[in-house]
Formats: C-alpha cells, structure tokens, sequence
C-alpha cells in the first residue's frame, strides 16, 4: 500500500502536518502561531513535530538554567557592555564613572561572583557595610547598582532588592582642601631604586613627568622622541581616547628618567621576543594586552606591602610632581602646561598649599 502525501515541494512529495506551536499578541488579540512539518509519511512528520517540541524544551531549559546560574559578573558585564556603553540616556563621563565604580570596587570581590538569585538586599547591604571607601565613591557604586538592577528588573532576570537596603555612614577619606603627596623619604626611594618589579618604570614615569595614570598607559613608543615625552591619548575603561580636557602637551625628560627608560626598553624588547608578542605600547602585560587599572592597582598595593611603603593612588605621583615643582619655584603658567590642568587655578591650589607651609615653617623657627 503506497504511503499517503499531501504536498509536493520542488518535485518530492511529502506528507505535511500544522501544529500550533505558541501564542503572540495582535492587536490585543491572542493569535496562534502555527508551524508546518514535512514528513516522508504522516507518522515521520509527527516525529518530526515530537523533534521540534523536545529541542525548543531543551533551548528552554538551558535558557533557565543560564537564568538560574547567572553570576553577578555574567550580568554586571552584559549590562555595560550591551546597555550602559550604548545609552544615550548618559553622558560619557557618567557612562566613564559608572564602569569605574564597577571595575574598580566590584569586580573580583565575593559580590561579583555570586549568582545573582542568591543575592538578597542584606547581602548588598553586607557588600556596602564592608567597603572601605568615601562617601562619594559608595554614592557612584550605588548609583551604578541602581542602574542595572533597573536594568535587571526589566528583563526578569532579578527582583527590586536595593530597596531593602541602606546606605550606611562612611567617612571622607580625605579634606576637601587637603592634598595627599609622598613624602621626600619614600619618593626618593622609589625612584632611585631599579625594582624586580614589571611596573618599575611606570613609579619612574609618574614621578618625572605628573601624567595621569590613564595617559602612561596609553603612552606608545613612538610619542618619546628627542628626550621628550609628548602626550597625545590617553587608555581609560578599555578604550583608547584623547587626553582628559584635550590636554596633549609634550614633558621634557629628566636624565634619570631617560634612563630608565632605555632599560625598559631593553627589558619589553627582550620580553617580547621572548613571549612571542609584539606592541607599540610602552606598558603592556606578559601577553602584551594593556593593562586593567584595577589589577594594576592591587599589584602595586601589594609591591608597597612588600617594601613596607603605605599604599597611595596613582594620582599621589601626579600631586607630588606638581608640588615639588611648586617647590622649585616654577611659575604657575609652566607648571599648569606641564600637568595639563584644565584651568590655573587647579594648579593654584598647589602653590597655595605650599605657601601655607612656607608660612608654618617661618613661624617655627622663631625663638621667643
């Protein structure tokens, strides 16, 4: 008995079956969604269907169990990637603070590798007690976590938590007129020493020139010429940009600076021959990839650990320089040009603060 067909598609028959496989809305109306199954006999085509179902249930339940097993760094991640860089909603300096409060004070803690349906608001609340930041730094986090868990409500993939949870107390880490610099004793030692340590000349580099962390690491070969540095972008949150305030401007080098700069010109060179990678960039990782500000971070905290050296920010080189050049007298219109200062008056406060401490130092020497 030959097989019944009910179709012929490009000179083959088949036996073809609708089925309903889900619903959509038109028009605020339920509308069936149909789908057609070709079969060498009607029982092949209903194998066919039975296939279809099993595999969408397979799709499904892999789609629950990413739901379910989602970290908060699979989410924190598609979130800036996908939504935040995207946005027109911000601008690019709120875009630039809301990934550096993630990158810098989220990423790799016990937060970040949570999944997020174990996350409750007393684990935030937890999470927020135990950061050591100031208060203006917890404000960036959690204006950063409110926007994605907005962000996660919407697409189901967590619950409103954060308003469970309160901001608690933290203490400026710093006075608003005070300026945080190194002391004689631990600059003079950082630079006068060569370090078994792969971001030596970066403490040489800061400390010579005041650039700003983003634009060292930004920094390639070819911008240091005639024992000049010349500034041209500047590498911020993975991306390579202009200079903060456009301020490209060109630093002569000092002579120590200049050598060590040929020594880790030697060293990179020699590493990537070695490692099997190739960069024009100055400061790079053992596979040749720029650096994660954030990683750097801890390993220059542990590096100060190590020489019994208490850990300050990367900005601490840039202060120091422009106040040592305060110091020495340098007027205020070559010390602005040098750090790239968006207006005179940033650099003012330098030499205010060096005129306060010129005045104390009169008073103490006076014998009454």
């Amino acid at each position: 008995m030959a097989t019944k067909k009910n179709m012929t598609v490009n000179g083959h028959e088949y036996y073809r079956i609708t089925r309903t496989i889900g619903h959509k809305m038109v028009d605020g109306k339920k509308v069936p969604i149909k789908k057609q199954f070709l079969g060498s006999s009607k029982g092949n085509a209903e194998k066919r269907y039975k296939e279809f179902l099993e595999q969408q249930a397979s799709l499904k339940y892999e789609g629950e169990r990413i739901e379910d097993t989602a970290t908060f760094s699979f989410r924190a991640n598609e979130y800036i990637e996908n939504v935040l860089k995207v946005s027109t909603k911000y601008a690019q300096g709120t875009k630039d603070l809301y990934e550096g409060a993630y990158r810098n004070h989220i990423q790799g803690t016990w937060l970040d590798e949570m999944c997020v349906k174990d996350i409750k608001a007393s684990t935030i609340q937890r999470f927020y007690n135990e950061l050591t930041v100031s208060k203006s730094t917890l404000k960036r986090i959690s204006k950063f976590m409110s926007a994605l868990y907005k962000w996660m409500v919407l697409n189901e993939y967590a619950t409103n938590i954060l308003a469970g949870v309160e901001m608690p107390e933290k203490k400026d880490t710093k006075k608003h007129d005070e300026i945080i610099v190194w002391n004689d004793e631990d600059l003079h030692y950082l630079v006068s020493q060569n370090f078994e340590f792969r971001a030596d000349f970066l403490i040489k580099l800061m400390s010579y020139s005041g650039m700003r962390i983003g634009e060292c690491l930004g920094l390639k070969y070819e911008d240091i010429w005639d024992d000049t540095i010349h500034v041209m972008r500047q590498y911020n949150l993975g991306q390579i940009k202009q200079p903060k305030y456009n301020s490209k401007r060109d630093i002569p080098m000092h002579h120590d600076l200049i050598m060590a700069y040929d020594r880790h010109k030697t060293w990179h060179q020699d590493e990537m021959a070695r490692n099997g990678y190739q960069t024009e960039y100055v400061f790079t990782t053992g596979t040749g990839s720029l650096y994660d500000v954030g990683s750097l971070r801890k390993s220059f905290t542990r590096f100060y650990k190590r020489h019994g050296i208490e850990p300050k920010g990367f900005h601490v080189y840039r202060a120091t320089f422009c106040t040592n050049l305060c110091k020495a007298g340098v007027p205020l219109e070559v010390t602005s040009k040098l750090m790239g200062h968006k207006s005179l008056e940033v650099t003012a406060a330098h030499y205010a603060l060096i005129q306060i401490e010129t005045k104390q130092s009169a008073i103490e020497k006076l014998h009454l």
